[in-house]
């Protein structure tokens, strides 16, 4: 009795999960959102948006800087001291509730220029790493 109760949790927990996933999947092809699977980078844009940091906002390049420095496509502890002064003196993150659209854009690995907005977190990663240096190098560069 207790096998078959065993065996029938784990078809339910199965069939929950693929059920919940199915949503999620959904709702990423219906933004237009690249889906990466095992491995296969097709989906990956290859447009290099490194020319475009000089002309973003200072607290949007602090927010990509944030972004790069999570995924460690700059050394991490040279980029995290960075990103603190950089912070600091751009008012990135204010004190209090209201936040910052600009900082919270660059997280997500986004740079809008020109009404266009361009993904570094769906770029392969030679482009992500090349715009983080780009991005580390303007940081640097206002300290």
């Amino acid at each position: 009795m207790k096998l078959t109760a065993v065996r029938a949790l784990s078809a339910l927990a199965f069939t929950t999960s693929l059920l919940a996933g199915a949503p999620v999947l959904a709702h990423a092809q219906e933004l237009n959102i690249p889906v990466v699977r095992g491995g296969d980078t097709s989906s990956l844009t290859t447009v290099d948006p490194s020319d475009q940091v000089a002309a973003i906002n200072p607290a949007e390049n602090a927010g990509l800087l944030n972004y790069c420095v999570q995924n460690e496509y700059v050394d991490y502890d040279d980029g995290f001291r960075v990103l603190q002064e950089y912070v600091k003196k751009t008012n990135a993150v204010p004190e209090g509730a209201d936040g910052n659209m600009f900082y919270a854009i660059g997280t997500a690995g986004q740079l809008r220029v020109n009404n266009k907005t361009y993904s570094i977190a769906t770029a392969t990663l030679p482009i992500r790493k090349s715009t983080c240096k780009v991005v580390l190098e303007r940081a640097k560069a206002s300290l």
